[in-house]
């Protein structure tokens, strides 16, 4: 393999540090976009401290029933087929189990697919499998396993690949696993994550093209990021490209602080501006739900727009959790006689 194939991964002075890794690709593109470079270039100026591994920002492994899986809502099962992507965002809310800590352990193995899959066949509630990670792109041998075992379950009516591979190493996506993941289930949805127009280069548009004519239910997930997507006109050119490529936008999320993504977050009501905007101008097939998935708590919560006069000093999660969102802490209800 030449040099100019092969990926390169940056390490620094701690191990905990979340290393830059790039593609190829990558590299070819960030000579062409600042935005791409700011997603992916590690930054000393900001990113000073390592990786805390310790954090569970999203209830994430205390909602782990099997290695490997995340289960926080009903009927639906996340599984991290793999702990590494084909390159790091420098946004990544998972920080403290992709580049560092769980990367380490590489893939799941095909026994701890199993063990998976025996959980899956055992509780008839599941409906709906999501392949995840890192990336499970990354893992084709055990998405290819995870996906021929499912056609088997019958009360999986549902499975999802997520991931960001196709838009990180497009050359690189391996095209006769896709076709046959397809077809693992009568409806299978295939999200991209994408937070930037210079994103969808021809490769990728290329992809989307062959991806949907697979039979792909096609989606894309996006992420508020201050100085890269934080205004009207970028989110606007994206989700309208998107949306006339047959791809629906799903989701943008409020961006998450970890260690070192700070420089990324924007506040919740700078994006209700943009938010409101974009819903002005755009035909709602190609405008996404805005969501905040709550930290320390449980559920993807839409954020209301500026056409609503709304207190967004606190939030409640799906199982009626409250929190403050100025610094996500639970808000604890004082006991009066009146409600003893």
């Amino acid at each position: 393999m030449s040099k100019n194939n092969i990926i390169e991964v940056k390490h620094f002075e701690e191990e905990t540090r979340f290393s830059e890794k790039t593609t190829p690709y990558l590299r070819e593109l960030i000579k062409k976009s600042t935005a791409i470079r700011d997603m992916y270039e590690f930054n000393p100026e900001y990113e000073t401290l390592p990786a805390n591994l310790d954090v569970d920002l999203l209830n994430e492994k205390t909602s782990t029933p099997v290695f490997g899986t995340v289960r926080k809502y009903d009927g639906q099962l996340l599984v991290l087929l793999s702990y590494t992507c084909a390159a790091n965002c420098r946004y990544c809310e998972r920080q403290d189990r992709v580049g560092v800590g769980l990367d380490v352990e590489g893939r799941l193995k095909m026994s701890q697919i199993d063990d998976i899959v025996d959980y899956i066949a055992n509780d008839p509630t599941i409906y709906e499998v999501i392949a995840s990670g890192g990336d499970p792109l990354t893992n084709p041998k055990g998405l290819q396993y995870l996906f021929n075992k499912l056609r088997e379950i019958e009360h999986v009516k549902v499975v999802r690949i997520h991931t960001r591979y196709p838009l990180q190493n497009p050359g690189k996506v391996r095209m006769d696993l896709m076709e046959e993941l397809a077809k693992a289930k009568p409806t299978v949805y295939l999200s991209l994550h994408i937070d930037h127009p210079d994103e969808l280069q021809p490769e990728v548009i290329e992809l989307i093209h062959a991806f949907r004519k697979m039979g792909y239910v096609m989606l894309t997930q996006t992420v508020f990021l201050k100085t890269i997507n934080d205004n009207k006109e970028t989110l606007k050119t994206l989700f309208l490209r998107l949306f006339e490529l047959g791809v629906r936008p799903y989701y943008i999320y409020h961006g998450q602080e970890v260690t070192s993504t700070r420089r990324f977050v924007m506040s919740l009501e700078d994006e209700m501006a943009i938010m409101t905007q974009l819903r002005n101008e755009l035909s709602g097939l190609a405008f996404p739900q805005h969501v905040i998935d709550i930290p320390s708590a449980s559920g993807k919560v839409v954020v209301p727009s500026e056409h609503w006069n709304t207190d967004t000093a606190t939030v409640t999660d799906f199982y009626g959790k409250t929190v403050n969102t100025h610094d996500w802490s639970t808000v604890i209800k004082q006991v009066t006689p009146e409600n003893c």
